[in-house]
């Protein structure tokens, strides 16, 4: 505190302002200030060191996404050139955290992208052991992320590093056609426009349904899904025109396994050759809708932004040692008000301070400007205080270790008052700035504990003037609360989309029956997710709309074309390529994309192994179930 003309601090500005806070540190005997003057600079010391602060401006484009890391980099290279040996350096603040996390997320992306697309080619090389087949899957997804990128640069101003992290996920939609039409290529001979015209349905309709479900992102106000679409729509769209134009058409002269095909129903008109379903399907279906139902009342959906966090350990370290050094000053919960003038707000300030520690007893700090700058009101009372105790000799034990100098200026206090523009600029950047717009100035108190509603609402009974109070964490979580509930509708609407196209396109029954393994598949997977990690977040819900697409292609895809060798093959290796792209998201230290990662590895296995038992009678054709 600014009390005591023996701080440093207070002998700068004594001169100008002598009363300053004096009563306050006579009644706090002797308590002096943490925080001493250096020059132009202010420190503490604690455990034989001392800890200078020094405060960093940033401009705002310094700090977006795509800008931060090389910022704290350029910051690091100054650092490394003028510090010196024996100095210990500690950060603070969000850019630095936005730094690590934004180079951390972008390492991961560019790693397990790396590898996913190493592990897809080397599986389509295996798969086909030929380089043609490599090609064409090499080009749609090529052909794919080149169109949603371009996308995204023409509609967007900035993008989102998160967007291209789940945007990833066209590569498994990309990949699945892939596979369908190179392996029906190679199981029937057709090559040109009779393969455009035997594959074109089951990809057009898996495909729409699809990109109808990503589409209905667009109607969500979150500006990073509603980049997700575009980029997934834009990829996906291109995906559909390059395979059925291009890959169809592919120059390849891979030898058939079949040529003879029946073309009144696409099936091949040789039924032995027909894959039967695993047993079980029944067994397996009711599992999976019993045991979700079962965990659904234990459901628990994460808002809590502090899950999220990734910030590396260092950092995290640093923050601690920071906060004990300067206090906690910089607790993400603030207090703030409104006042006509500077000297309104203080006082406004004095009075929240003192309703609070009338409820708490002092437990949690609440910090702010007014700690160093009384108001006029009060240092007038402080004066008076002052010149009583020294008029009746009350004060004899300690003026005796005041200069008289100084006790004659002490004397005259009641004609000079502090104020903010007096208080040294080290001192005022460990505060929140007061702000001045219009007639109304506003100032900010941080508070080192927690304030509920209750709380709230008891101290501002006892105010006459309204006081507002921002948790950050908690917006963050609110925030996070209400993207999960746009979610959730989307996904109810993508639901209610899947069942119109499933139901115009293979009827009422068995139309709704083949879109019921999609809504089992993402539900259970849900279910799963939740066991694992004791809880769901939005990203788990994120992952739930590429599991719905892909058991989407599956089923279309079996239901068109049988269960033929060519087919389950293919879904097979779709399953396949799906899970080495996103089951190395689970090795990931950024909990969104391992969350992500690990539901639609459990997905892509439950769909899979659905599609393994799937029953002929859903896929027969010449049995109407309207």
């Amino acid at each position: 505190m600014l009390s005591g003309p023996t701080n440093p601090l207070v002998s700068l500005t004594i001169d100008q302002a002598p009363l300053l806070n004096l009563a306050d540190w006579f009644s706090d005997k002797l308590t002096h200030s943490a925080w001493q003057q250096d020059g132009n600079f202010i420190y503490t010391e604690q455990d034989g060191l001392r800890y200078y602060p020094l405060f960093l401006d940033f401009a705002r484009t310094a700090t977006s996404m795509d800008k931060v890391v090389d910022t704290i980099d350029l910051v690091n290279q100054v650092i490394a050139t003028n510090k010196a040996k024996d100095m210990t350096l500690y950060t603070s603040g969000f850019i630095f955290h936005s730094a690590a996390i934004t180079a951390q997320a972008s390492f991961e992306m560019q790693l397990f992208g790396g590898l996913s697309l190493l592990g897809v080619l080397l599986l389509t090389f295996i798969s086909f052991r030929n380089i043609q087949p490599l090609l064409c899957i090499s080009l749609l997804i090529g052909s794919a992320m080149l169109a949603g990128m371009l996308a995204l640069t023409l509609l967007f101003d900035t993008i989102h590093l998160l967007s291209l992290v789940f945007s990833v996920s066209l590569i498994g939609i990309a990949v699945d056609y892939g596979y369908h039409i190179l392996l029906t290529a190679k199981h029937t001979g057709l090559r040109k426009q009779p393969l455009t015209k035997y594959i074109a349905t089951a990809i057009l309709v898996s495909g729409g349904t699809t990109l109808v479900s990503y589409l209905l992102l667009l109607l969500l106000p979150i500006p990073l899904l509603q980049q997700v679409a575009v980029f997934v729509a834009a990829g996906l769209g291109f995906t559909i025109l390059t395979g059925l134009t291009l890959i169809t058409h592919w120059p390849w002269h891979a030898q058939s396994k079949q040529t003879k095909i029946q073309t009144t129903n696409n099936q091949f008109a040789h039924p032995k050759q027909l894959i039967q379903p695993v047993k079980g399907f029944k067994v397996l279906l009711a599992v999976l809708i019993f045991s979700s139902l079962v965990t659904l009342p234990n459901w628990y959906f994460q808002d809590d932004i502090n899950v999220f966090n990734s910030s590396p350990k260092h950092l995290l370290e640093n923050e601690k040692i920071v906060n004990k050094i300067i206090g906690n000053q910089q607790y993400p919960r603030f207090i703030y008000t409104h006042g006509s003038n500077q000297q309104q707000l203080l006082e406004r300030f004095e009075q929240i301070r003192r309703v609070i520690e009338s409820h708490t007893q002092g437990e949690f700090e609440l910090r702010g400007i007014d700690q160093w700058l009384p108001s006029i009101n009060t240092q007038q009372q402080n004066c008076q205080w002052l010149l009583t105790g020294l008029e009746h000799q009350q004060l004899s034990t300690i003026s005796t270790y005041i200069p008289a100098q100084t006790l004659t200026q002490l004397a005259s206090c009641d004609t000079e008052f502090m104020t903010l523009k007096q208080v040294p600029e080290q001192v005022t950047a460990l505060f929140p700035s007061i702000t001045q717009k219009h007639d109304k100035t506003t100032g900010i108190l941080s508070y080192m504990g927690p304030i509920d509603e209750v709380f709230l609402h008891s101290i501002q009974q006892q105010l006459d003037f309204p006081i507002y109070y921002f948790d950050q964490p908690a917006k963050f979580s609110s925030a996070l609360t209400k993207l999960r509930t746009y979610i959730l509708y989307f996904l109810a609407a993508a639901v209610v989309a899947l069942l119109l196209l499933m139901t115009i396109r293979y009827g009422l029954i068995r139309g709704a029956l083949l879109a019921t393994l999609p809504i089992v598949t993402a539900f259970s997977s849900l279910a799963l997710s939740h066991i694992i990690l004791g809880y769901v977040t939005i990203f788990n819900l994120l992952g739930c709309i590429l599991i719905v697409a892909l058991s989407v292609d599956y089923a279309v895809f079996l239901r068109e074309h049988g269960r033929q060798p060519h087919v389950i093959k293919a879904v097979g290796l779709s399953a396949a390529t799906s899970g080495l792209a996103f089951g190395m998201f689970i090795f990931s230290s950024t909990p969104a994309i391992l969350q992500f990662g690990l539901t639609i590895l459990i997905g892509v296995f439950i769909a899979w192994l659905l599609c393994l038992m799937l029953p002929v009678s859903l896929l027969d054709k010449t049995k109407h179930a309207q």
